[in-house]
């Protein structure tokens, strides 16, 4: 009973960095936009024409996924060798500084600042693989739980974060407010972050002197994926991981732009629908899994929710009303929650403990990389219609429900399924 408390009492503190991490995230994440489109906070000279304004607000937007894509699973597999504190200790403060930089850029207007400082903030965006692989050696605590609890603090901040980002850059709040502030308040809590962690974190105490592979073997990504996915069913989960993030993320981009063009809707407007998903992701992350599980296997949790998913794009694409529009925003996000846990729990359990941080960290960066493809092919596909990019979602959905389904009817697969619940 004490060792579980102690470990109730570290999964507190590691829950606290990933809320304050996130929120931290999100607070300036409403404001790029406006620094390249809005005359009153560009940061472009007044003589850019809308064309070039777009291209930099796109290369800028995709510098901190790109660092993240890169940084993810490499911050994951050094903090295996290094330490987990350590690694988590020194990617917040630099972290702490690419924001102060970020604010600076924007203050004096020097637009490659801002790109390099976001690129290399992305690349110290390792902290929820780190604290997904922390929270997994908790070995008196269940997964279900703390997984969920990781993912549900992520939705609850980027709900609350881009209020208080706006908020900051409000003058008639206070006149000392510029839209540099978020980005300076981010720096400070990322700082503080860096500090708590270090002092109330427990030290690893287990294999930072025993590598087994070199650094340079470490910093091989793609060496590093050939040999993470010779284990077949890590590989198998990270493929459904990925096309199913891919078909939410695709959700996520477009779904808001779908309903403004469907019914001209007004950015308060769409804050509604934005909180109602955030708050029933949470619940979907945080604690639908710990009891649903009880009831259910998880292999029909996740066939149920993978093609519930899919269903509800389509009668989003089919319906007129909005209060039905918003139910099916919500239910959205409880079986998107619910997935994501037991995914993540999944791919956990399929990966030794001397690996987990590396794991967490591809699984981060490849979700990453289909966001950015999404970015990319998004645009074009909404030329041609919005609600193509929906149902290419919701057929992705479908696929990987039938592909799961395929992989795990035979009894081997069941045999080790019953080890992991």
């Amino acid at each position: 009973m004490d060792e579980k408390k102690t470990q109730q009492r570290q999964f507190l503190v590691i829950l606290t960095i990933v809320f304050v991490g996130f929120l931290g995230i999100s607070i300036p994440y409403l404001i790029f936009p406006a620094l390249f489109l809005n005359p009153e906070y560009s940061i472009l000279a007044s003589d850019w024409n809308d064309s070039s304004r777009a291209i930099f607000l796109g290369i800028t937007l995709a510098a901190y996924p790109l660092g993240q894509f890169i940084g993810s699973p490499i911050l994951g597999s050094l903090s295996d060798d290094y330490g987990r504190k350590k690694l988590l200790a020194g990617s917040l403060l630099i972290a702490a500084l690419c924001y102060l930089f970020s604010g600076v850029a924007i203050a004096s207007q020097q637009l490659s600042l801002l790109i390099v400082s976001r690129f290399i903030a992305g690349l110290m965006e390792g902290n929820i693989a780190i604290a997904r692989a922390m929270a997994s050696e908790l070995t008196a605590l269940s997964k279900h739980k703390t997984f969920g609890r990781i993912n549900a603090s992520s939705s609850i901040a980027y709900l609350i974060g881009p209020f208080f980002g706006g908020l900051l850059t409000d003058k008639n709040i206070y006149k000392g407010l510029s839209i540099s502030t978020p980005f300076y308040l981010t720096c400070l809590l990322f700082l503080a972050l860096s500090f708590f962690s270090s002092a109330l974190l427990k030290s690893d105490a287990k294999g930072l002197k025993n590598y087994t592979i070199t650094l340079w073997q470490r910093l091989n990504l793609f060496n590093r994926l050939l040999v993470l996915f010779a284990n077949k069913r890590l590989q198998f989960l990270m493929i459904v991981s990925t096309c199913f993030t891919l078909a939410v993320d695709v959700f996520y981009e477009f779904g808001p732009v779908f309903l403004i063009i469907k019914w001209n809707l007004a950015p308060s407007q769409m804050i509604v629908y934005n909180g109602v998903l955030c708050l029933t992701l949470a619940i979907g992350y945080g604690w639908l899994p710990t009891h649903v599980t009880t009831i259910f296997n998880n292999r029909s949790i996740i066939l149920f929710s993978i093609t519930t998913f899919s269903i509800l794009l389509v009668f989003m694409l089919l319906i007129h009303s909005t209060y039905m529009m918003m139910a099916l925003f919500a239910l959205s996000g409880f079986v998107i929650g619910l997935t994501g846990t037991l995914l993540t729990v999944k791919i956990s359990n399929s990966a030794p403990d001397s690996i987990q941080g590396e794991v967490m960290g591809v699984q981060l960066s490849l979700r990453v990389f289909g966001d950015a493809l999404i970015c990319l092919f998004g645009g074009a596909l909404l030329i041609l219609s919005p609600k193509l990019i929906l149902a290419i979602a919701a057929a992705l959905a479908l696929f990987v429900a039938i592909y799961y389904r395929l992989k795990t009817k035979d009894k081997s697969w069941h045999k080790a399924e019953s080890k992991t619940i």
